[in-house]
């Protein structure tokens, strides 16, 4: 009994560690994903801060301003694309997905967003799985009943039933 005892605490203590050493790695991982959202949007503040400092300067020596300004605002687009993306990513670690209006996360399988209440589009996995079972194409059609492969011929011509019994009648 005592031995049951010892050998039940045993397995619990290693199935909480092992739980606490997932939770850990999951923190881990989404600590690392937030820190590099973190640096993007800190570059997007320097670029702003940029982008002020150009148009200023422009406007003080009467210049006009456009490909310099237009880089660094497609440079800002593609680093905030990019921070969308480690925001998926942090969501989809957690079991969360991203409210498309508000940017709130919200549980995977919620229908509204709970901030703003708009409907939560479908995930793509969500939708493969619909796909999958509507375009599942049907068999090939098999030959006909009525033709035989006969093996005598040299040429491998495929007859009918028909011409196979003849043929087998003659020899």
């Amino acid at each position: 009994m005592a031995n049951d005892f010892f050998s039940h605490l045993g397995k619990t203590l290693t199935d909480t560690a092992k739980n606490v050493g997932e939770k850990t790695d999951e923190f881990i991982s989404v600590q690392k994903l937030r820190s590099q959202q973190s640096s993007l949007e800190s570059k997007i503040n320097k670029d702003y801060k940029l982008i002020g400092e150009l148009v200023y300067q422009k406007y003080v020596n009467g210049e006009p301003y456009s490909e310099d300004l237009a880089a660094l605002c497609r440079e800002i687009m593609q680093t905030q694309s990019d921070i969308t993306d480690l925001k998926d990513k942090i969501a989809d670690r957690k079991g969360q997905t991203i409210c498309p209006v508000c940017g709130a996360a919200v549980p995977k399988d919620a229908d509204y967003c709970m901030k703003c209440g708009s409907p939560i589009p479908m995930q793509d996995a969500e939708y493969a799985h619909y796909e999958e079972a509507f375009s599942e194409e049907p068999d090939e059609k098999e030959e006909s009943a009525d033709t035989t492969f006969d093996e005598k011929s040299d040429a491998g011509e495929v007859k009918s039933d028909d011409e196979a019994e003849e043929t087998g009648k003659e020899e």
